[in-house]
């Protein structure tokens, strides 16, 4: 009697459970399904399981996370070499232009001294000089022509004033070399030239000159305007020197010397006619 009450008490707890944890059994066949359902699993022990679960899906992610930094292992020797052999070779872009020529090598030193040769004053002249010599320094300090002054050296008193081919230029800011083939003359082709001449002579008598440092380059002036306009007027005077200065403030003297000088030539232009 005893067994069949204690058998009839566990019977009930069993219910008891059954019926507070919500367990039913699933219809089948059996197997592992079956298994489960007809399983006792409490509430406590169904939490801890999804705990875990839900750790154990966490670790994986970032476990997954991780592998995808791994670098790829290196192939065996055997796989490269099977793999280059079977795969298609790169091509790669090559520059193949040819790289620029060299500037040519000049045969000599473009800054060297050279000889070059000059025309002053109806001569040919060979002289030795720099590519930047100017050619008021050749006049003087090479050829010895000091009739050609150098007061200001930028081209604003005209006393440097030479005759290139006939036209007054300040030799002060002309390089020598630019001036090979032409015809240069200053005012010591006095004795050579009628009215370079006749103007030296007018220089004296008129009083032309007090110091007389401008007269060489206002000469070589005046010779262009009277081998152009033989009978000048005051203003053509003033026109053609009004490059030149003079320090001693002699310009009506000036004026009337070249006056002198055109009269003088037109008389022993027509005396000799």
């Amino acid at each position: 009697m005893k067994v069949k009450k204690e058998q009839k008490k566990r019977s009930s707890l069993s219910k008891k459970a059954d019926s507070k944890i919500g367990a039913k059994p699933v219809a089948g066949a059996g197997g592992v399904v079956s298994d489960i359902a007809n399983a006792k699993v409490s509430r406590r022990t169904l939490l801890r399981g999804t705990a875990t679960a839900v750790a154990v899906v966490g670790v994986s992610s970032v476990a997954m996370k991780g592998m995808q930094f791994q670098p790829v292992k290196e192939q065996s020797a055997s796989s490269s070499s099977t793999t280059s052999s079977t795969s298609t070779p790169l091509t790669t872009n090559t520059n193949t232009a040819t790289a620029p020529a060299p500037p040519p090598v000049l045969p000599t030193d473009p800054t060297a001294p050279r000889t070059i040769t000059l025309n002053v004053n109806n001569k040919n002249i060979s002289v030795t000089v720099e590519p930047r010599d100017m050619l008021v320094d050749v006049l003087r300090d090479t050829l010895g022509l000091i009739a050609t002054k150098r007061p200001c050296n930028r081209m604003e008193c005209g006393a440097c004033t030479v005759l290139i081919d006939g036209v007054p230029h300040e030799s002060c800011t002309i390089m020598a070399i630019r001036t090979v083939g032409h015809s240069i003359t200053t005012a010591e082709i006095a004795t050579g030239d009628p009215v370079v001449a006749a103007l030296d002579a007018a220089w004296v008598t008129a009083d032309g000159g007090q110091c007389s440092y401008c007269g060489p380059g206002y000469i070589m002036a005046a010779t262009a305007l009277l081998k152009t306009n033989p009978n000048p007027s005051v203003d053509d005077i003033k026109a053609a020197c009004s490059g030149n200065l003079c320090r001693c403030g002699n310009y009506m003297h000036i004026i009337t010397a070249i006056q002198l000088a055109a009269t003088n030539l037109a008389a022993a232009s027509s005396g000799g006619a």
